[in-house]
């Protein structure tokens, strides 16, 4: 009975393939598209806003802040007049 545990004859087992080595191949990195900016506004290093817009640089101190906020305002309420 013990020299049935001691045969090494498998013939119903299917053996394992070698490992063999694979080559480390490194993928590339799919690219994020460049986001578009469409305006900038921020402070200046002398107490003035810049607006960039495009190619355009707006740069007002407080009083111009206040002009350009009034002059938005008044074309937004004509817009929503027009709607109306």
């Amino acid at each position: 009975m013990f020299d049935w545990f001691k045969k090494r004859e498998y013939s119903n087992v299917v053996p394992f393939p070698e490992p063999k080595a694979v080559p480390y191949i490194e993928l590339p990195t799919p690219k994020e598209k460049e986001p578009v900016i469409h305006y900038k506004i921020g402070h200046t290093d002398d107490n003035r806003i810049s607006f960039i817009m495009g190619y355009t640089t707006l740069t007002m101190n407080k009083k111009g802040c206040e002009d350009l906020i009034a002059q938005l305002e008044l074309y937004k309420n004509q817009l929503s007049k027009e709607e109306e």
